[in-house]
């Protein structure tokens, strides 16, 4: 579905990615771990368009993203940031109507159905009319996951989105992606949760100093003895 092919990038003269190479398969779970500053959450600002001075090719179904316009984009990727950013000024209904109007250009009263519903998929319906300061952080989250998903993104990213929850919400969180992923859409992650990623990856791929140095599908995890991910997830709650 998409390709990331040799993705380099440098900032201040510090390479951050030198030539990392993946493949982003449709309908799958597809998750990057590594410690902090390896270059996870670099190797998602690039998927979801955010960094474009990247040298290398990102492909989806063999077109290179940089030739999408920002609307075919944000129609294809939805991305949800570490932090959420919710519009603080405005409800849960209006953050989600928010991307219908101004990128679907819907008609009111269609933007609203359609940001219902989506409420509604991620237990949310009931606090349409509350303010992001009145929630807990995983009621944002799913507020945030929501918005995402009103443009019927194929493809959806989370950066770290177990960082700020307990484990009740972590617990809801895997629930809600699996429910998704079953649904036909594409979920990508960045973690260092290995509790979390060994409950909902097809394939993680291992980030380390700005390197794709491991990968392993679910089924190679089971068979294989000797692998550095393994070992993670084995032995690791946390890198």
């Amino acid at each position: 579905m998409m390709q990331g092919k040799n993705l380099s990038i440098a900032y201040k003269k510090e390479q951050i990615l030198k030539a990392v190479s993946f493949d982003i398969i449709d309908k799958q779970t597809t998750v990057f771990i590594g410690k902090s500053g390896a270059g996870k959450s670099t190797i998602l600002r690039i998927l979801a368009g955010l960094e474009n001075t990247y040298d290398g090719l990102l492909l989806f179904k063999e077109q290179d993203l940089k030739t999408f316009t920002q609307k075919e984009r944000a129609r294809l990727i939805g991305y949800v940031t570490q932090n959420y950013i919710l519009f603080p000024q405005l409800t849960v209904l209006q953050n989600c109507l928010l991307a219908l109007q101004k990128v679907m250009e819907l008609p009111i009263k269609e933007a609203q159905q359609k940001a219902l519903n989506m409420l509604q998929n991620v237990g949310m319906n009931n606090y349409k009319d509350a303010y992001p300061s009145q929630l807990s952080g995983g009621q944002r989250q799913r507020v945030a996951i929501a918005r995402a998903l009103c443009l019927d993104p194929k493809i959806i990213i989370l950066d770290e989105p177990t960082s700020a929850l307990d484990p009740e919400n972590v617990n809801n969180l895997a629930s809600l992606l699996k429910q998704l992923s079953s649904q036909g859409i594409t979920v990508v992650i960045s973690s260092q949760d290995m509790l979390f990623v060994k409950t909902i990856f097809d394939r993680i791929y291992l980030v380390d100093n700005g390197m794709i140095t491991e990968s392993i599908d679910r089924q190679q995890a089971i068979s294989t003895n000797s692998n550095t991910i393994k070992t993670f997830l084995t032995t690791q709650e946390t890198l």
